[in-house]
């Protein structure tokens, strides 16, 4: 494997512990199945070059990371030496989606920005030149849903790159769309939350939210959780009536996730916040000081997540109380991504951490 090109000697392991695309799934649970008590730092490396406010993703033991200097760096999740390299040309504001030995890497400021790209052959399978993209695509079955900037919204085959439909909305989407067999929804920068059918990408309903939405939602089997600009945290239910609401400090631009019993985002506010997932009553919150951007990972007992105060944060699910804390070189810009027992994470300061996970 040479600097400047992605390739393989083997194909990339389909494991049940990938976390192959932002959020781990189309649903964005960030959930890893596994018992946790703590974090190890193991390695550092510095990639040179920034990050956007999305994890990494990992799959078959490599982490996966886009650097806003158009990069894509292939990582070892064990200690972190570098597999591969390759630029393509644009910012990566999100790391690639992978499904076996295919990544997608979607990017702005280029002319080519949308890419499929096989890691045993190292070539492209097929590209697009589509408007600006700033956040991760997703991934269901084998479509791939894609926003822009100037407020697009495709769905492509990932094998052919065929485009399935392509709907225009009235202003940037900066997030990353959350999908499942009936809904793909996301947030706008009118302001609204926009529900569409996965097949066709027809409008089936739109929520008016306080403000313009930076903040990727996440959903489960009966809500859509999101926040907004004016720091209003938003309970949806499925066909986009309120549920609850909760009212912070300032605004969410950190992607809520939930489990069973609670959901839980991070805050401009300095807080991270833990909501009773049946009603939204605050249980507990984590004072941290500086504005938290990014969203969390969680396991079993656990939740992990950074802030732009350079520290990690490891805290119990059901009493708040911080277990751990680590300081590391560099403000936190991007959520934590979990495979087995190991946990990466990104700095505004071109370093990726890899830790694991006692």
């Amino acid at each position: 494997m040479s600097c400047g090109t992605l390739r393989l000697s083997k194909p990339v392991g389909q494991f049940p512990e990938n976390w192959p695309m932002f959020g781990r799934n189309s649903l964005h649970t960030s959930m890893s199945d596994i018992e946790s008590s703590g974090l190890t730092e193991v390695w550092e490396r510095n990639v040179g070059a920034g990050f956007g406010t999305f994890s990494p993703t990992i799959a078959g033991g490599i982490v996966f990371v886009g650097t806003l200097r158009g990069d894509v760096d292939l990582l070892n999740a064990a200690n972190g030496d570098e597999i591969a390299t390759k630029n393509f040309g644009g910012a990566a504001f999100a790391p690639p989606l992978v499904s076996g030995s295919i990544i997608v890497v979607a990017s702005s400021q280029s002319k080519e920005n949308l890419f499929a790209y096989n890691l045993l052959t190292g070539k492209p399978v097929w590209s697009k030149q589509i408007p600006d993209v700033e956040a991760p695509p997703a991934l269901l079955d084998s479509s791939l849903y894609v926003s822009t900037v100037t407020g697009d919204l495709y769905r492509y085959g990932l094998r052919t790159g065929k485009e399935i439909f392509h709907e225009k909305f009235p202003a940037p989407i900066r997030v990353a769309p959350v999908v499942d067999e009936s809904l793909c929804v996301f947030g706008c920068e009118d302001g609204y939350v926009y529900a569409v059918s996965p097949v066709d990408g027809k409008e089936k309903w739109k929520y008016k939210a306080g403000s313009m939405i930076w903040c990727s939602a996440s959903m489960n089997d009966s809500l859509i959780f999101v926040g907004d600009n004016a720091g209003e945290f938003l309970a949806l239910t499925r066909g986009g009536v309120l549920a609850y609401s909760f009212r912070t400090g300032e605004k969410i631009l950190s992607m809520p996730i939930s489990d069973r019993k609670r959901v839980y985002f991070g805050c401009n506010d300095g807080e991270f916040y833990a909501l009773n997932i049946a009603n939204g009553c605050l249980l507990w919150k984590v004072s941290t000081g500086a504005p938290i951007i990014t969203s969390a990972a969680q396991t079993r007992s656990q939740i992990i997540f950074g802030g732009l105060d350079q520290k990690i944060y490891v805290v119990d699910k059901d009493s708040g109380k911080v277990v751990q804390t680590i300081d590391l070189d560099g403000r936190i810009r991007t959520g934590p991504a979990i495979y087995e027992h190991y946990l990466a994470v990104c700095t505004d300061n071109g370093k990726v951490f890899g830790f694991r996970i006692k």
